[in-house]
């Protein structure tokens, strides 16, 4: 009984210290001049990876699930949305661009096996949003996605072992972070995805301009 209290108790102390995986957005600037034209009609996507990248498989898959979470996110918006080459001009009504300047896919293993922010993976894109006949950048913003830092399955194994009690906890626990262990790039893509999409809808909130799935919701309200 004493053992599996103790058991508890240090599994107990040890959920705390996990943390999601988060985004962060970094170097934010907007146009000081003030933007007079209507909102764009359409957005063309371009995803690139820096030159000293382009050789790693895993930063290239990286980059083709980027793209298309950013087309998908777009698309779930209402904006029309579609892929440019990056030698393009800005032929739409405007244009999103985004690096990816910095992937580290980190280790599976560990973050499966010891986790709280151990074999890390992480993904930092650089973005601007250019629109049609400027030749001034409206937005730029650099993104930081982190997997997160949940316990791997060492220890909470380790401890289900000294208690009979405690092994369907410790198993339930382990097998949540399976999801997070695998994604690696995908997943931190899909993350940067979500926040590009998020910071292109507060700019057009601060321009004045409407964001389409902001009227859909005032509809069904």
């Amino acid at each position: 009984m004493a053992r599996s209290i103790f058991a508890l108790a240090v599994l107990l102390a040890v959920v705390p210290l996990a943390g999601c995986a988060k985004t962060t957005v970094g170097s934010l600037a907007i146009a000081s001049a003030p933007i007079r034209q209507s909102a764009p009609t359409s957005l063309a996507i371009v995803v690139t990876v820096a030159p000293e990248l382009g050789a790693d498989d895993n930063v290239v898959s990286a980059a083709h699930r980027l793209r298309e979470a950013l087309l998908a996110r777009y698309r779930k918006a209402g904006l029309p949305v579609s892929v440019a080459s990056p030698a393009a001009p800005v032929l739409s009504s405007a244009m999103v661009r985004v690096e990816i300047s910095r992937a580290d896919p980190g280790s599976r293993l560990e973050r499966m096996l010891i986790g709280f922010g151990a074999g890390r993976s992480a993904l930092r894109t650089e973005t601007c949003l250019v629109l049609a006949g400027s030749s001034n950048v409206a937005m730029a913003f650099s993104t930081t996605t982190k997997s997160g830092r949940k316990p791997g399955l060492v220890l909470p194994g380790v401890v289900a072992a000294g208690t009979g009690e405690l092994i369907g906890l410790a198993v339930g626990g382990g097998t949540g972070l399976l999801a997070e262990a695998g994604g690696g790039l995908d997943r931190s893509a899909k993350r940067a995805a979500n926040t590009i999409v998020s910071q292109t809808r507060d700019f057009y909130r601060s321009a004045g301009w409407p964001w389409p799935s902001d009227s859909s919701a005032a509809r069904r309200n």
